[in-house]
């Protein structure tokens, strides 16, 4: 009997989703501000080489219109680079979860873009992290002023479908506190 009752601890444990985790950071500890008119406008991602242990995606047609649909959403507007009050950048992974990556958080304390511990591999499965951060930069001054960061744990090598969910996480609660995690199942 103890033993059935083992084995179905073990199966419900590998049934259950890991959480999403969100992360965001305001510079000088503020909280950012969208009050008023505000505009931003896409910086150009670049594309990392790729390899076994990572992938990089670009801001194709697809996610920049999410990423603008989900700004326009929190009355953010979308105007040329020239005159916008942000630059926003967008940076998408997945990697497996045995690699771990030590982030460069540009201007971010590291606690604000810190790594998924890694899980024990039952049954030889590989998991996979799908990260992804969108960084605001004040235009005129270059600075980091916001950045939120949304990561889940899946078993999908390719992590292209666990893009737009983890856009919706990033701004179900959009702005975010300063300094302020959160881990969420679903955010749609």
């Amino acid at each position: 009997m103890a033993s059935a009752i083992f084995f179905l601890a073990i199966l419900s444990g590998c049934a259950s989703e890991p959480p999403v985790r969100i992360s965001a950071y305001s510079a000088n500890g503020g909280d950012f501000a969208t009050s008023g008119a505000k505009t931003y406008a896409l910086q150009a991602s670049s594309v990392e080489p790729q390899s076994d242990a990572t992938t990089a995606v670009a801001t194709d047609t697809t996610t920049a219109r999410w990423l603008d649909e989900a700004l326009a959403a929190k009355g953010l507007h979308h105007v040329p680079a020239n005159s916008a009050d942000y630059l926003v950048k967008l940076g998408y992974a997945t990697r497996p979860q045995a690699v771990r990556v030590r982030a460069e958080c540009a201007g971010a304390p590291e606690s604000a873009c810190d790594d998924v511990a890694p899980q024990k591999e039952w049954f030889g499965r590989k998991h996979y992290i799908h990260a992804l951060t969108i960084q605001f930069v004040d235009r005129t001054s270059g600075a980091l002023t916001y950045q939120v960061s949304a990561t889940h744990t899946d078993r999908d090598p390719a992590g292209s479908a666990a893009l737009h969910a983890l856009m919706s996480c990033a701004f179900a609660d959009f702005p975010m506190h300063n300094a302020e995690r959160r881990e969420v199942v679903h955010c749609d």
